[in-house]
C-alpha cells in the first residue's frame, strides 16, 4: 500500500517562512485537499512532495507498504499538473502526448486514447499555442495520467474550466482514488470534496 508521510514539515525562502511544522499522512485510496489564500505555499508543498525542492525542517516520504521509496522511484509512481509542467506550445497536442508517451515507454496509440477521454481528440493536431486556457488545462491532466500513476497531485485543478470540465476532473479523481492517491491545491471551495483530509495553510504566519 501506499503512503505520503510528512513529519514536522517547514519550508522558508530565506527569513520568510511559508509553512511549519506540517505533520500529516495521506495513505492508499484517499485524497488530500490543501487551502489556503495565495502566497500561502500551496503550490511549494506540491513540489516538495514531487521531490523538486527540499524542505527546509523536516521530513517527506513515500511509502510502499512501509518501505521508503528513492526520489527515482517516487518521480515514476507521480503525476502532477503544475506551472512547471506546460506543454510545449510550438507542438501538437498528439505531439506533446508522444513526447510524454516516449519518456515513459508508453505505446503511442494508447497516449493517443487519453486525448479523446479529456475532450480533445478533435484537436489533436492543433498547436498548443492556439489552446484555450481549459484545453491546455485538459492537455495536461492527460500528460499527467497517461502512464498510469499511484499518485496524482493537482494545482488548481478546476480554475479554468467550465461545468463539463469540473465534471472530468471530479471523475478523474474519482478513479485515481480507487487505485492510489489524490492531492489537489486550490483557493475554490467546490474543489474540498475531493479530499477526506483537508489542511488549511497561511493560518499562523
Amino acid at each position: 500500500m501506499l503512503a505520503l508521510k510528512c513529519n514536522n514539515l517547514g519550508k522558508a525562502f530565506g527569513r520568510r517562512w511559508l509553512f511549519r511544522r506540517l505533520s500529516f499522512t495521506v495513505p492508499q485510496g484517499t485524497g488530500l485537499v490543501i487551502l489556503g489564500p495565495n502566497g500561502s505555499g500551496k503550490t511549494t508543498l506540491l513540489r516538495l512532495m514531487c521531490g523538486l525542492v527540499q524542505p527546509t525542517e523536516g521530513k517527506i516520504v513515500w511509502e510502499i507498504n512501509g518501505s521508503v521509496l528513492r526520489p527515482s522511484q517516487v518521480r515514476s509512481l507521480i503525476g502532477a499538473v503544475l506551472p512547471d509542467c506546460e506543454p510545449y506550445g510550438e507542438l501538437t497536442a498528439e505531439e506533446n502526448m508522444q513526447l510524454v508517451a516516449d519518456l515513459h515507454g508508453i505505446n503511442k496509440n494508447y497516449a493517443n486514447e487519453w486525448l479523446e477521454r479529456v475532450g480533445l481528440a478533435h484537436a489533436k493536431r492543433q498547436l498548443i499555442n492556439e489552446f484555450s486556457s481549459g484545453m491546455k488545462l485538459r492537455l495536461k491532466l492527460a500528460m499527467a495520467l497517461v502512464h498510469e500513476p499511484m499518485a496524482l497531485l493537482l494545482d488548481e485543478p478546476t480554475a479554468m474550466l467550465d461545468e463539463q470540465g469540473r465534471q472530468l476532473v471530479s471523475e478523474l479523481v474519482a478513479e485515481q482514488k480507487r487505485k492510489g492517491i489524490v492531492i489537489v491545491a486550490t483557493n475554490d471551495e467546490r474543489d474540498v470534496g475531493y479530499g477526506e483530509q483537508q489542511i488549511v495553510l497561511g493560518k499562523n504566519r
